[in-house]
């Protein structure tokens, strides 16, 4: 058997996001139209409405779309958190992050590295440079890596402009003689 037509579609809506989203979106529809299942179209297409087209509500549509077609395709799990994320529905993110972890073959290090983000968001600053130092512990690539450094010296960075000013102790005196 070989590859059908909206498959070969797909492959090229992939090809041309995010550089002719035009295309993309018009193969892409072609694609759902033949088979609504398509768990990458679905994928693709949460991704021009979140990245591109600021829709969020689209985005979520086609995201939930992959999760409840195909819960193991793991893309799906990274893109929809930073959405959720970014909108600020943190709890929502938190599921999405902890449904993830339960995927077989995920990235752990992507995943630790969105909650690390939520922490800090949430000004728990111990614990996203706790998990942060987790991410770098899982990653395999040295640029990813230094991101996480960077993250750790951001957070610290923000502790110390949250810190409490010192208190003076009281001491003694110094006399002029």
């Amino acid at each position: 058997m070989g590859i059908n037509t909206y498959e070969v579609m797909y492959i090229q809506a992939r090809d041309n996001y995010p550089y002719n989203v035009e295309e993309c979106i018009e193969k892409l529809q072609y694609v759902i139209a033949a088979d609504d299942e398509h768990t990458g179209a679905h994928y693709l297409m949460g991704c021009i409405y979140n990245e591109q087209l600021e829709d969020h509500k689209q985005a979520e549509f086609h995201y939930r779309m992959v999760l409840y077609l195909d819960n193991t395709y793991m893309p799906v799990y990274y893109k929809y958190a930073e959405m959720l994320l970014n909108l600020g529905r943190d709890e929502e993110c938190q599921n999405i992050i902890d449904a993830g972890f339960k995927v077989p073959g995920i990235d752990e290090a992507k995943l630790l590295w969105l909650q690390g983000v939520l922490y800090e968001k949430e000004s728990k600053y111990k614990k996203a440079i706790k998990t942060y130092k987790a991410a770098k512990l899982k990653c395999l690539n040295n640029r990813f890596m230094d991101d996480m450094d960077d993250h750790i010296k951001r957070v610290k960075d923000k502790r110390e402009l949250v810190k409490p000013p010192k208190k003076k102790k009281p001491g003694k005196k110094k006399s002029k003689k």
